[in-house]
């Protein structure tokens, strides 16, 4: 798996302290994206799903953040592999950025969310971007609780449980 940096006490790409892994490759090509070296897959440094694994696991109270690029775009098959591996080994809950709206998932690539724990969708938009929006670049983009959505089968966006 193409990976272009691996962030492992990160706290600004989702709730807590957190591993991020910022997987090569993206379709989307946003305008303004603050990536933008990612979107080519042939960028980064190859890991193995074990490798990743290990990594994540050196630091036990961080959870996983997987960005990019988009890893549902090119390395989706990789990426599935990788959050059933995390899901499989760690009891550590998982975020993921992509450009895909919810709603909107390709049906080939709807068995990824039934491993994550929330999904920021949506492309960044220039033109919405916003500093104040918490964990996101742009006021489009939402913070969907995945397993409340998919148990009350319709999209419910994640809060902040104290």
């Amino acid at each position: 798996m193409r990976i272009m940096k691996i962030d492992t006490d990160a706290t600004d790409n989702g709730n807590g302290i957190r591993t991020v892994i910022y997987v090569s490759g993206c379709t989307h090509y946003c305008e303004g994206c603050h990536n933008p070296s990612s979107w080519n897959v042939n960028n980064g440094i190859e890991y193995s799903i074990s490798e990743l694994i290990e990594i994540i696991e050196e630091n036990p109270i961080a959870d996983v953040t997987i960005s990019g690029g988009d890893s549902l775009t090119i390395q989706y098959e990789e990426t599935l592999m990788l959050v059933k591996e995390i899901k499989a080994k760690t009891n550590k809950n998982i975020w993921l950025y992509t450009g895909y709206v919810f709603e909107e998932l390709p049906e080939h690539k709807k068995e990824i969310v039934h491993y994550l724990d929330v999904m920021i969708d949506g492309r960044f938009e220039l033109s919405k971007k916003d500093l104040r929006v918490l964990f996101r670049g742009s006021s489009n983009q939402r913070i969907i609780d995945v397993q409340r959505s998919i148990i009350g089968d319709t999209t419910i966006l994640w809060g902040r449980r104290w």
